[in-house]
C-alpha cells in the first residue's frame, strides 16, 4: 500500500530507519565540535546552525545501531536522498562510497561493514564555488544577488537505512501505453545471476473507491535487468477508472517479489504527446497553466520543512488556478513529486544549470540529468524535462556551435532515457530546432503591447523580450509554444526587494497589470500554456503571489479568476 511519510514513496520497503536527527558536524575539519540537524544544510535556520559563513568542506557524524536478527539473510542499504555537492561516506572508518552531485540520491551496501550493535557513519562533504557543476540557484560569489539565492551544502535530503534481501531490487522503470492499455516494467537487480521478481499490480483510485488487483508478471532477471509487459483489463468506456488524468489522478501500485527482497513502488496510466502543435494529455488538448516554483523555504532554504509543507504549495496553487508548477533550477524532493501525482498536478522537472562552459559543465550536468530522469521516471505527474534555461552555462549559444551542439546532446539524452515526456532544450531564448517546445519568456508583456503577439511568425524568428528566440541556423518546426516566464511583478511593502520592472503600489495596480496580460495568452489560442513568475517570494525577489511564510499577498478566489479562466470566459 503506497505510504506517506517516508522519504522515497516512489521506491520503498517495509523495513527502514531514519537517520535524520541531531548528528555530530564540523567545519573543515573532522573535529565534530558541533550539532545539526539532519537534513538542513547548515546555512538554514532548521539547521541548528544557521550561518551564512562559506565553508567548502563539512563533515557529518552520526553513530547507528544494527541488530543482529534484522540483518540475517538481508543486506544493509544506506541512502542518501541527496548531498551537495561531492561527498565521501565511512562506515566504521572504512570508505563506503562516494557521489559527485549535489541534487541527485546515491546508495551503498554496508553490509560487510556493520557490527551487531553500535556502528558509525562519517560523511566528508566537499562544496567548492566553481561555476561550471549544475547549481541552480545558488549563489556562488559569496553573496546573494539578482535571482541567487543563499547556497546550500551537505546534506539536504533525507538519510535512512533500508533492510533488503540478500539479492536485492535496485530498481524498476514502468512505461505505460496508453493506446495498447499495458505497462513495460523494467527491473534492475543486484545480482548477475539468473532470478525470478514477481510484480503483482493494484489499482488505487483517486477517489478512495475499493482497490482491484490488475494481474502479475514473472520477470526473469539475468545479469542484473529483467523486463516483462502487463496487459492491463479493456475497461473501455469506463478507463477513468484507471487512468491517471488531473481530474482522477488514479495510480497503480506495483509490488515486487525478489527472493526476500519486498519493494513496492506505483505508476500512472497516461500520456503525453503533440499534434498539429498542440499538446495532448491522454489524446486530449491539454492547456497549461503552471506556476514557477522555485521551491525555497524561508527557515529551511531547499529542504521543506516536513511534508505538510509540501502538500501546502501543491494545494495553494490549486486554488488559485494553476494545473502545474515548473520547478524552477530545482530537483525536488521525491515527496514532492508523490503529492503532484496524489493530487493531480502537472510538473515540469527541470535541470539546475552551471554558469560557466568547460568540459566539466558536459560531464557534470550529464551524469545528474541521467540520475534525475532515473528517480523520478515513474511519476505520471511529471510531463516535460527542462534540460537547460536562459542559456545559463552556455553563454554563447547564439552563434557557438559546440554549445548548442551541448544543448542537443541533453535533449537527445533526455528523449533516449524517456521517450514518454517532451523536453524543453533551452527553455527562454535562442533554442536551438531540437527542442519539443517552444519557450518563451517575456516580462516585457504589459497591458499596452499584447498585440505584440498577433504575428507569431516575427516573434519567433525575432524576439519576445530583449534575446533572440531561436539560435543562429536554427529553424522553427512547428513546436507548441507556451509562454514559460512572464509576470514577475513585485508587490511587497519590503523597499529592498525587487520584481520585473516596476513595483505595484497597490492591489489594484497589480490586479490591472496582471489581469490583461494572462487573458491575452488565454484567449490568443496561440499559446498552449503559460508559467507565471512566481509561486513565493524568495529572499530579495519579492515578486511571488505568496510571501516567503505562504501568506497570501491577494485573494485566492481574484487570482482563481484570472489564472483559471476558460477560453470561452
Amino acid at each position: 500500500m503506497i505510504k506517506e511519510n517516508v522519504p522515497r514513496p516512489d521506491f520503498r520497503r517495509d523495513e527502514w530507519v531514519s537517520l535524520n536527527g541531531e548528528w555530530d558536524f564540523s567545519f573543515d575539519e573532522p573535529l565534530f565540535d558541533k550539532k545539526i540537524k539532519v537534513p538542513f544544510c547548515y546555512q538554514s535556520e532548521m539547521s541548528g546552525i544557521g550561518t551564512a559563513e562559506v565553508h567548502h568542506i563539512v563533515w557529518y557524524l552520526k553513530e547507528f545501531v544494527v541488530e543482529k536478527d534484522r540483518l540475517s539473510g538481508k543486506s544493509l542499504l544506506l541512502k542518501f536522498g541527496a548531498v551537495d555537492y561531492e561527498a565521501e561516506v565511512y562506515v566504521n572508518q572504512t570508505y563506503a562510497a562516494g557521489h559527485r552531485g549535489g541534487h541527485t540520491p546515491f546508495e551503498a551496501d554496508i553490509t560487510g561493514l556493520v557490527t551487531e550493535g553500535k556502528n558509525i557513519v562519517t560523511v566528508k562533504v566537499m562544496d567548492y564555488s566553481d561555476a561550471d557543476k549544475p547549481r541552480g540557484k545558488q549563489t556562488w560569489t559569496g553573496e546573494n544577488f539578482a535571482c541567487w539565492y543563499t547556497p546550500t551544502t551537505g546534506i539536504w535530503q533525507s538519510v535512512w537505512l533500508e533492510y533488503a534481501g540478500k539479492s536485492y531490487i535496485k530498481r524498476i522503470k514502468a512505461t505505460p501505453d496508453l493506446d495498447r492499455n499495458e505497462v513495460l516494467c523494467e527491473v534492475f537487480v543486484s545480482s548477475m545471476k539468473a532470478l525470478k521478481t514477481e510484480i503483482s499490480f493494484r489499482s488505487i483510485p483517486a477517489g478512495g473507491d475499493m482497490q482491484k488487483d490488475l494481474g502479475s508478471i514473472n520477470i526473469i532477471c539475468e545479469n542484473g535487468y529483467g523486463k516483462g509487459i502487463l496487459a492491463l483489463p479493456d475497461l473501455d468506456v469506463r478507463r477513468e477508472e484507471l487512468i491517471w488524468t488531473l481530474a482522477k489522478p488514479n495510480l497503480i501500485e506495483m509490488q515486487a517479489l525478489l527472493l526476500n527482497d519486498q519493494v513496492y513502488s506505483y505508476f500512472g496510466l497516461r500520456s503525453v504527446s503533440v499534434s498539429n502543435g498542440r499538446i495532448l494529455l491522454n489524446g486530449e488538448v491539454l492547456y497549461q497553466r503552471l506556476i514557477l516554483d522555485q521551491g525555497y523555504w524561508k527557515e529551511s532554504l531547499l529542504t521543506p520543512p516536513d511534508e505538510e509543507a509540501i502538500k501546502e504549495d501543491i494545494i495553494l496553487a490549486k486554488k488559485m488556478g494553476f494545473n502545474g508548477a515548473r520547478k524552477h533550477q530545482k530537483v525536488e524532493d521525491p515527496r514532492y513529486y508523490y503529492w503532484a501525482d496524489r493530487l493531480g498536478f502537472l510538473v515540469w522537472g527541470e535541470m539546475p544549470s552551471c554558469f560557466q562552459y568547460t568540459d566539466n559543465t558536459l560531464e557534470r550536468t550529464s551524469g545528474e540529468l541521467t540520475e534525475f530522469i532515473q528517480r523520478d521516471y515513474n511519476h505520471p505527474s511529471i510531463i516535460t524535462w527542462v534540460t537547460a534555461n536562459e542559456s545559463w552555462g552556455m553563454r554563447n549559444i547564439r552563434t557557438d556551435k559546440s554549445q548548442q551542439n551541448f544543448s542537443n546532446m541533453l535533449y537527445y539524452q533526455a528523449k533516449a532515457l524517456d521517450k514518454t515526456r517532451l523536453v524543453s532544450g533551452n527553455d527562454g531564448w535562442e533554442q536551438t530546432e531540437h527542442t519539443d517546445i517552444l519557450a518563451l519568456h517575456d516580462y516585457e508583456l504589459m497591458p499596452e503591447n499584447t498585440g505584440k503577439y498577433d504575428c507569431m511568425e516575427e516573434i519567433i524568428y525575432g524576439l519576445a523580450e530583449r534575446r533572440m528566440v531561436l539560435a543562429e541556423g536554427q529553424k522553427y518546426g512547428g513546436q507548441p509554444v507556451l509562454m514559460t516566464e512572464y509576470g514577475g511583478i513585485a508587490f511587497s511593502s519590503d523597499e529592498t526587494g525587487w520584481g520585473y520592472y516596476n513595483k505595484a503600489g497597490s492591489l489594484e495596480e497589480f490586479m490591472n497589470r496582471l489581469e490583461p496580460v494572462t487573458d491575452s495568452l488565454i484567449k490568443s489560442r496561440k499559446f498552449s500554456g503559460f508559467c507565471y513568475t512566481q509561486l513565493t517570494d524568495v529572499m530579495q525577489e519579492t515578486n511571488g503571489l505568496l510571501k516567503e511564510d505562504r501568506t497570501p499577498k491577494v485573494p485566492l478566489e481574484l487570482l482563481e479568476r484570472i489564472f483559471g479562466k476558460k477560453y470561452y470566459e
